[in-house]
């Protein structure tokens, strides 16, 4: 059984004889970029509270279940979770189909997060469909932002999934599910909702330009050059929709006048 040791505990111990045996002769900054060199020697020592091992090597014994074990206890009763733990167990060959199983079931948020890491590290695609259901369901910010980072590494693979649940979904779940959109292939049904969600959505216009800008539709900017005209934008929206007209190979040369913009006016120095 894996000991569930707060190895950052042991560390800042470690680090305070470091101190301790160097009084006088280490200065306080100095101590502070020995920090990395501090950490790699502590790795590889050997500790009473890893039955005589080092945390590089103690955790390299155990199998995928028993490290993920660990985590899960680590997490439950409050222990630092240790990154040796994390990277031993990043190494394991099984280590994504064993996390997209443990991903179904309903876990504790911190260990779900650390699972979506994973995923996310080795750009699994092995729980897309668990994925789409943090970004639907009342998973915390963190979880659904994870989820949207893989989505929109397979967006064309969830695309389906991903048009059907967009048509049932609200609006502050149409956010989400543009943003895997906007990195999908190009696709007429796709093209409509991120033109759409732009047009109808002129208080966040940054959001939505950065989307058909990634997207990279040229028929898009008839939609950005319209908008970028009103004399009343802020100076931020400007240069947002100028960017997205530029990065679709358009221009918007026309002069302007922001002084009345506050955002402007700081930018520029002025009170």
């Amino acid at each position: 059984m894996i000991k569930i040791i707060d190895l950052d505990k042991a560390f800042d111990k470690f680090i305070q004889g470091f101190v301790y045996e160097n009084i006088g002769k280490v200065k306080p900054e100095e101590i502070e970029n020995k920090i990395p060199e501090l950490y790699s020697e502590f790795a590889s020592k050997n500790l009473t509270e890893l039955d005589g091992e080092s945390p590089l090597t103690y955790y390299a014994k155990f199998s995928t279940e028993e490290l993920l074990k660990a985590l899960y206890t680590h997490i439950e009763k409050g222990v630092s979770v240790s990154d040796f733990l994390i990277e031993e167990l990043t190494k394991k060959e099984d280590v994504e189909s064993k996390v997209a199983t443990e991903i179904l079931k309903d876990n504790l948020e911190e260990y779900t997060t650390y699972l979506l890491n994973i995923l996310v590290d080795k750009k699994s695609k092995l729980a897309l469909s668990r994925c789409l259901e943090f970004v639907l369901y009342d998973y915390s910010e963190t979880i659904r932002e994870l989820a949207i980072e893989l989505l929109k590494e397979y967006a064309n693979e969830v695309k389906e999934q991903v048009l059907v649940a967009y048509k049932e979904q609200t609006e502050e779940k149409r956010v989400y599910l543009t943003e895997i959109l906007s990195c999908a292939s190009f696709d007429d049904r796709v093209f409509n909702i991120l033109v759409n969600e732009f047009v109808k959505n002129r208080n966040n216009v940054p959001l939505y330009a950065g989307y058909l800008a990634k997207y990279g539709d040229k028929r898009a900017l008839p939609f950005l050059l319209k908008v970028i005209e009103d004399e009343k934008i802020s100076y931020a929206d400007f240069e947002e929709l100028r960017f997205a007209i530029e990065a679709l190979g358009g221009e918007y040369d026309k002069e302007r006048n922001f002084s009345y913009d506050k955002f402007f006016k700081k930018i520029k120095g002025e009170k």
